[in-house]
């Protein structure tokens, strides 16, 4: 995930215009700056009352550097109740050692733009709708995998459950050529995701770091994630045999020459297409993705897939599960690491 350096027009914020240090400016740029200031400030407001009281009506129970209990309240700052540890004397609020710690932008802005992405949007058409620097976006992205990191852990399919592969390709520079052509089918240009639902409204997207799945691959990607004794609807990828034997599963195979010549509607694995299809379409709004980051990536269709489905209702779960998260994510580590 790459910044467009070939861009120079929104690798930046508007903070800030070309001619606003010029004495004499044209009436042109004037009214360019009075505009363009206006539209930064709209979207680069202080934190609201309501933002506030949310804030500060986090329960604090121990300091987030020490983990002591020993904690007092020290006044205000900024209208964000602020505390001190008595047993390390440093002072924090509720937002330190989140993702939110030190933030300049109000959480009103996440708000915004975790509706952009659960909406299919592109960090750059985000960036440009919300007057933000593209590098901006980027971070906080990075910010949502942190949160998101291990969301899939718990996974469990039940009852009937559909399963199969789906396949991203390798970034341009590394594909594997033979003859000046590329190679056809399932080869090493590929990379391999494991993919399931089930009855119950569950999903999963776990990369097999592979690109042909194996008897290895397939275990370590599905093994954990599907209830023993479930009745598994799959095609005639022979690595799902190892599922079939350690978990007892009953099975409905199917031949994917068969499923071709079917309807939508009437293709019984249907419910785990329609999940390749929605990820791949909104891994088109991030072509440029890294590819050591795809697990990242599918942790946060994995969240967007799953409930509550009601997007408004998601922002704030993450929210939630932001605050309650006890990690920082440092500009420096992420940004500069993967613009290198």
């Amino acid at each position: 995930m790459k910044n467009n350096k070939n861009d120079p027009h929104w690798g930046n914020s508007l903070k800030s215009l070309p001619w606003d240090e010029k004495e004499d400016p044209s009436a042109t740029e004037k009214l360019l700056s009075s505009t363009i200031h206006e539209w930064y400030k709209l979207r680069h407001q202080s934190a609201s009352e309501d933002e506030l009281e949310f804030i500060n009506q986090i329960p604090v129970s121990a300091c987030p550097y020490c983990g002591a209990d020993k904690i007092i309240k020290k006044g205000f700052r900024n209208g964000i109740q602020k505390y001190k540890c008595q047993v390390c004397n440093r002072k924090f609020d509720a937002l330190t050692n989140t993702i939110f710690e030190d933030r300049k932008i109000p959480l009103q802005k996440w708000i915004e733009y975790l509706l952009y992405i659960f909406e299919y949007h592109s960090i750059h058409s985000s960036s440009r709708d919300n007057r933000n620097a593209e590098s901006t976006g980027r971070y906080w992205l990075y910010k949502v995998f942190a949160v998101l990191k291990n969301i899939q852990k718990n996974v469990m399919l039940s009852g009937t459950v559909y399963i199969d592969e789906m396949f991203f390709p390798v970034v341009k520079h590394e594909t594997v050529l033979k003859d000046g052509k590329q190679l056809r089918g399932i080869s090493r240009n590929k990379i391999c995701v494991a993919t399931g639902c089930d009855s119950n409204g569950n999903v999963l997207l776990v990369v097999e770091h592979t690109s042909k799945p194996s008897i290895k691959s397939t275990w370590n990607a599905y093994g954990s994630h599907i209830e023993p004794g479930s009745h598994l609807i799959h095609d005639e990828e022979k690595s799902h045999s190892v599922l079939i034997k350690k978990l007892n599963l009953t099975e409905a195979k199917y031949y994917s020459k068969e499923l071709k010549k079917l309807e939508d509607k009437d293709n019984p694995l249907d419910p785990v297409n329609n999940l390749h299809d929605l990820s791949k379409r909104f891994m088109r709004q991030h072509g440029g993705f890294n590819r050591d980051e795809l697990q990242d990536w599918m942790n946060l269709l994995w969240f967007i897939f799953s409930r509550p489905e009601n997007r408004y209702e998601k922002v704030g779960k993450f929210l939630e599960m932001a605050i309650s998260s006890p990690l920082k994510v440092k500009y420096r580590d992420v940004m500069l690491k993967n613009d290198d």
